[in-house]
C-alpha cells in the first residue's frame, strides 16, 4: 500500500483488522486483574500504621548510624591524622 492510498483511505480487500470483541475481553480481563491487584494493595488502618511506624524507626535507627559514622570520620581524620 503507498502513502497516497493510505491517506485517501483506500485500504486492500486483505486488510487485517482488529476484531473488537476480542479487544474488549483483552480489556475486561485487564480491568479484572487491576482490579484484583487493587484489593491486595489495600490495609486496614492499624496494619498501615504498624508499618509506618516500622518505616519511622528503621529511618530513626538510619539517622544514629549516620551520626555515629560521622563522629567515627571526625575522630580518625583529627586524631590520627596528627
Amino acid at each position: 500500500m503507498s502513502k497516497k492510498e493510505f491517506n485517501s483511505k483506500c485500504f486492500s480487500p486483505n486488510w487485517l483488522e482488529v476484531d473488537l470483541s476480542e479487544a474488549a475481553e483483552s480489556n475486561q480481563t485487564a480491568v479484572n486483574k487491576e482490579v484484583r491487584l487493587e484489593s491486595n494493595r489495600r490495609k486496614d488502618l492499624k496494619t498501615l500504621l504498624r508499618e509506618l511506624d516500622e518505616i519511622k524507626k528503621n529511618i530513626e535507627k538510619a539517622v544514629e548510624k549516620q551520626h555515629r559514622l560521622a563522629n567515627l570520620m571526625g575522630f580518625y581524620t583529627g586524631e590520627l591524622a596528627q
